[in-house]
C-alpha cells in the first residue's frame, strides 16, 4: 500500500485528520467525520454504483446492476442506499454515512492492517481508555498531501478523486491543517474552481459515470458537507444559548 491512489477516499480523509506521531485528531478537525461521510458517498458515485441527481436536493439512487464494493464500510453504505424505500438527498446520506458505527475506528483499523497506522491504547485520568493510531508508514500520507498541494498550486485539470478530497478537506478545514493557511488563502480562487467542478479531468477513478455525472456528484457532496457543517454549528449555538439560559436563570 504505497500510494494514496490505493486508498479509499474516507481513508485519505482520516489520514489528513490524525496527528502523525500521537495518532489523535488534529486540532480543528472536528468535522472530519462529516468529510468521511461525504467521501463515502463520493466514492460510490465515482465508481458508478450510485447516481446523484442535479439540483438542490440532489437525490441519490443505486445504479442497476452495480456490484457490491469490496470494502466493508463502502459495502455497508451501498446496502443502506439500496434498502431505503424513499430516495434521500446527498445531504441526508452524508449525515447517515458519517454516523456509521465506529466509522473512524474501523477505518483506522483497516489502515493498521495495511501497516500504515498502528493501534495504541492508554488510560486518561485513570478512568477512560483512549485509543490512538500513530503513523507507522508515512509514505501514503506524504504522497497524498503532495498530490493535494500539486492540485491547489497547479493550473490544469485534476483527477476527480483528488478533486473530491480537495473539496471535502477545504469544507472541513483539513486543507489548511495540512497545507497551511497562507497557501490555501492565496489559492482560494483555484480551490473554488476545483470545488465547483470546473477543473475536473475526464477519466481517472471516475471512469464509470460520465464527466457531467461526476461533476454533479462532486458538487452535491461538497454542498452536502457544507450544509452538514452549518447545521452542526447551528445546533452547537442553540445548545450554548440553552446552557446560558439555565446557568443565568434568565431569558435571552
Amino acid at each position: 500500500m504505497g500510494s494514496p491512489t490505493d486508498l479509499h477516499l474516507h481513508e485519505q480523509i482520516l489520514l489528513l485528520a490524525l496527528r502523525d506521531r500521537k495518532g489523535t485528531p488534529e486540532s480543528g478537525s472536528g468535522y472530519a467525520r462529516l468529510a468521511m461521510g461525504g467521501a463515502i458517498l463520493a466514492e460510490l458515485a465515482l465508481s458508478g454504483r450510485v447516481g446523484v441527481e442535479e439540483g438542490r436536493r440532489a437525490r441519490v439512487e443505486v445504479v442497476g446492476g452495480a456490484g457490491l464494493p469490496g470494502d466493508e464500510i463502502l459495502a455497508e453504505a451501498f446496502a443502506l442506499v439500496g434498502d431505503r424505500k424513499r430516495r434521500q438527498s446527498a445531504a441526508e446520506w452524508v449525515q447517515t454515512f458519517s454516523r456509521l458505527g465506529s466509522l473512524q475506528q474501523r477505518t483506522a483499523l483497516g489502515l493498521c492492517r495495511r501497516g500504515i497506522l498502528r493501534s495504541t491504547e492508554s488510560r486518561v485520568l485513570l478512568v477512560f481508555n483512549r485509543k490512538a493510531y500513530p503513523t507507522v508508514d508515512p509514505g501514503p500520507e506524504t504522497e497524498l498531501v503532495a498530490r493535494l498541494r500539486e492540485a491547489v498550486t497547479g493550473d490544469g485539470d485534476v483527477d476527480p478523486a483528488v478533486g473530491v478530497v480537495v473539496s471535502l478537506a477545504y469544507a472541513t478545514d483539513l486543507l489548511e491543517i495540512n497545507l497551511g493557511r497562507k497557501l490555501v488563502r492565496s489559492r482560494t480562487r483555484r480551490i473554488k474552481d476545483i470545488v465547483g467542478g470546473k477543473r475536473l479531468a475526464a477519466g481517472g477513478r471516475a471512469a464509470g459515470p460520465g464527466r457531467e455525472a461526476v461533476r454533479t456528484a462532486v458538487r452535491a457532496v461538497q454542498g452536502a458537507v457544507i450544509d452538514a457543517v452549518v447545521a452542526t454549528l447551528d445546533e452547537e449555538v442553540e445548545r450554548t444559548i440553552e446552557d446560558l439560559r439555565r446557568f443565568g436563570g434568565r431569558r435571552f
